[in-house]
Formats: structure tokens, C-alpha cells, sequence
């Protein structure tokens, strides 16, 4: 029984150990056989790849020199019509792509600058070749951009009376500097577009390259730019050059050939730097100014010693109006009105304006220009500011509240005395409506028959 069962348990330990064998090996690998692919073409075939084509890499075009940029912009033809405009788009981008230059272009710049050509770009011109003549056009559109009347004040062209026009018009709007813009979008000239140019690349180059211009130049709408724009870079350095300029060019004018109309401008620039400086060492020489050879006032004279001397300039110009050689009656009547601004405050000034209220020639319509004049306000020929200083406007109602009596009978001077006064005393511009009332019609702005005007 014993045998039995060791012989079981032989068996069993050996099945157990084949088993246990056997599980630690792998089974062996089945081996399969792999047939040969063999390539079935598409049914649609790719096409074929293309050559690729080679590429030649050129150098890039070398960068225009600024000398190139302003060859281009001296020789440009603008033309007209659209092509003008074409031709004007491509200026801007050669002068912005000369300040892009920056400070490497200013030595090409300031050797251009110092050939005394030009090229306007304001005016139509088909032909517009370079003005190969000293100190050329510089367009007409300068003009625009030069700034406003002085005081703001709408000054009417005609003549006749003390309210006769100051003609602050088209020949003064090269005066007030102040307002004087070079951001243009299209510059009036090519020389006027490099002055920009040097503002904005700035620099000690840029600088002394202006300065040099301005001790140069034989134009006054030049010497006004430069004098601005160099006053922007450095204050007060370049002051004493402006206006040396200025008032050298005042005694010695150039000869300008083909001059246009910033020429025609050119005094009144000039006049302009002076004021700008608030220059008085002139005075002198605008006050002998102020009649010409010809009979005729230099109103620019006028304008400059008005400005800068205010109410010492009063006799200069009470002599003006003495002076038999100012022979036009029309600019004789624009004297006065300048005289007048400074009734209540100048001895002379009231002694005028009494003399010519007693002038029985003038008739009251006239007459009321100059009453209103003392009041200030916005009426075309007898446009003035209303007075400030108290004791000025007191002086005023004096001088009015004493002529009361002489014009009792005159039936508009009688109500306009009163209404002046008033005005005076509330410290306020005489209103429209009160000419009106007085002698019909629109009476405001730039009335034609005001003041005995034509």
C-alpha cells in the first residue's frame, strides 16, 4: 500500500515538475511567411514632382544718398492736374525720407541750401523748372499759413473818414509771427520744405545750418521762418541775428527777380520778426519811413510802431498826419484812425479828436465812426477794442459828456453820444443795432458807405 502510494505521489510530483518546466518557457515562436509585395500602380498617378527652379539671390539697391533726395527733389516736374497732385505726394516722401536721414543728411542739406536754388510748389506751373536765380519763389501758400490779422480785428478797405479801412487784409496776414505755422502738409518751396526739414532733425548740425541761412538769406518770408523756428529749437539765442536781419533788409532791400506774391510780403515779414522780438530799435527808422518818396503811407511802418511803441508811437504818427507830404487823403484818414486808438490817453490823440469833430466838412455818419471807435467793437471800418483801463474810459466820457451840447440839434449824433457813454461805463462794445437805428440799413460788419468808404 506504502509502495502504492509513494509511487502516486512520485508520478504526481513528476507531472507537477514537467508542468511547472514547461510553464517557464516560451512556446516557440510560429513562423510566418511574408510574400513579397509586389506594386499595384493607382488607378489616378500623382504627377510627377516639378524641377525645382533655383533661386538667384540679387543684392538689394543700394539706399538713396540724401545727395540723391535732393537731386530728385530739385529736378521733380510736377505738371498739372492729377499729375501735380502725384507729383506733390511724391515731394512729401522725399522730404519726410530726407528727415528720416537724420543728422548724416545735413551736411548735403546745408550744401543745397547755400546754392540759392529753389523750386515753388504752390503755384501751377506746367513747366516748374528749378529757379536757377537767387533766393527764388517760395509759393504762395505761405501766406496761408502765416498767421492772422493783428488783434483779431477786421479792419475794412475802404476809405474815407477816421473809420476808414486800415486794410488789414490780404497785404497783413504775413504780420502776426505768433501764429506762423511750418507743419504744412506740402511746403511752400523746396528750400521753406528743408528748413522744416532741419527743425525736425534738430541738432547742432541742423542748428547752424538754419542760423547760416538766416545771416544769409534775401527773403523776407525766409528770415521769418528761419526766426521762428530756430527760436523753437533755442530761445532767445538766435534773437539778435533775427533781427539784424530784419531790419537790414528794411534798409537795403534786394532786387528779386520773377518776385510773387510772399515777395510782395516780404516788408511785412520783416516788419513781423520785429514785432515778433517786440523789437524797438527801429523806430527811428520806421518813423521816417512812414512817408514815402511817393506820398503814400507804409502802413507796415505804422503797424510795427503801433505795436511795439503803443502810445509813444502817437506823435510819430500825429507828424505822419501833419506831414504835407502825405498827399493820399485815404491814407492821411488811416493815420488818424491809428491816432485815435489812444483818445483819454494821449494829449495829442485827443486834440485830433476834437479837431476833427469841429470839422464842418465831415458829415455826422462819419463823424459817428469815430464816436464809436471810443467804445470798441467789431464794425468793419470802425472795428476797435473796447478800452480796458478804467481811467482811459473815463477820460472818454469826459471828451464825450463835452460835446454833448454842440450836437443837441444833430439828430443821430444826439442819441449815439449817449449810447457811447453808456457803453463806456459798463465797460462793453457798442452794439450793432445801435447804427442801425441811426442810420438804417445792415450797419455792422464792413458797411461799404461807412465812414464816406466808396
Amino acid at each position: 500500500m506504502k509502495i502504492i502510494l509513494v509511487t502516486v505521489l512520485a508520478l504526481g510530483v513528476g507531472f507537477a515538475a514537467a508542468f511547472f518546466g514547461f510553464s517557464q518557457h516560451p512556446a516557440p515562436e510560429t513562423v510566418r511567411v511574408v510574400a513579397a509585395e509586389i506594386p499595384v500602380a493607382p488607378a489616378n498617378p500623382a504627377p510627377a514632382p516639378a524641377p525645382v527652379e533655383k533661386v538667384v539671390l540679387m543684392p538689394a539697391p543700394p539706399e538713396e544718398t540724401a545727395q540723391d533726395i535732393l537731386n530728385d527733389l530739385l529736378n521733380l516736374k510736377l505738371g498739372s492736374g492729377n499729375a501735380r497732385n502725384a507729383g506733390l505726394r511724391k515731394v512729401v516722401f522725399k522730404l519726410e525720407t530726407l528727415t528720416l536721414r537724420g543728422n548724416p543728411a545735413v551736411p548735403a542739406i546745408h550744401e543745397f541750401i547755400g546754392r540759392n536754388v529753389d523750386v515753388t510748389y504752390s503755384a501751377q506751373d506746367n513747366a516748374n523748372s528749378p529757379t536757377n536765380t537767387p533766393d527764388a519763389n517760395a509759393g504762395n501758400n505761405a501766406a496761408n499759413n502765416s498767421g492772422n490779422n493783428r488783434g483779431g480785428n477786421w479792419r475794412g478797405n475802404n476809405g474815407g473818414g477816421f473809420g476808414g479801412g486800415n486794410n488789414r487784409g490780404s497785404s497783413r496776414r504775413a504780420r502776426n509771427l505768433t501764429t506762423l505755422q511750418a507743419d504744412w502738409v506740402v511746403p511752400p518751396s523746396l528750400r521753406l520744405g528743408l528748413v522744416g526739414t532741419l527743425k525736425e532733425i534738430g541738432g547742432d548740425e541742423a542748428e547752424a545750418a538754419m542760423a547760416e541761412m538766416l545771416a544769409t538769406t534775401g527773403r523776407g518770408v525766409e528770415v521769418a521762418y528761419l526766426a521762428v523756428l530756430l527760436e523753437e529749437m533755442a530761445p532767445g539765442k538766435h534773437r539778435d541775428s533775427a533781427v539784424a536781419a530784419a531790419r537790414d533788409l528794411l534798409m537795403n532791400p534786394p532786387a528779386i527777380d520773377s518776385p510773387d506774391h510772399l515777395d510782395e510780403l516780404s516788408k511785412s515779414y520783416l516788419y513781423g520778426v520785429l514785432e515778433y522780438f517786440k523789437d524797438t530799435t527801429f523806430a527811428v527808422n520806421a518813423q521816417q519811413m512812414l512817408v514815402g518818396k511817393d506820398g503814400r503811407l507804409d502802413q507796415d511802418a505804422m503797424d510795427y510802431l503801433a505795436t511795439v511803441m503803443k502810445d509813444q508811437s502817437v506823435s510819430a504818427l500825429y507828424a505822419a498826419y501833419e506831414n504835407p507830404a502825405l498827399t493820399n487823403q485815404f491814407d492821411k484818414m488811416r493815420v488818424g484812425r491809428e491816432v485815435l486808438n489812444y483818445v483819454g490817453q494821449n494829449s495829442q490823440a485827443n486834440a485830433l479828436f476834437t479837431q476833427t469833430m469841429g470839422n464842418p466838412d465831415l458829415d455826422s455818419r462819419m463823424k459817428s465812426f469815430m464816436i464809436m471807435q471810443l467804445a470798441g467793437g467789431d464794425f468793419g471800418p470802425a472795428s476797435s477794442e473796447v478800452p480796458t483801463d478804467p481811467q482811459v474810459a473815463a477820460n472818454r466820457i469826459g471828451l464825450l459828456n463835452s460835446m454833448q451840447s454842440q450836437f443837441a440839434n444833430d439828430p443821430a449824433l444826439s442819441k449815439l453820444i449817449p449810447a457811447v457813454v453808456d457803453a463806456l461805463q459798463k465797460n462793453q462794445p457798442i452794439q450793432p443795432d445801435v447804427m442801425r437805428g441811426l442810420f438804417g440799413g445792415r450797419g455792422g460788419r464792413g458797411g461799404n458807405n461807412a465812414a464816406g468808404g466808396n
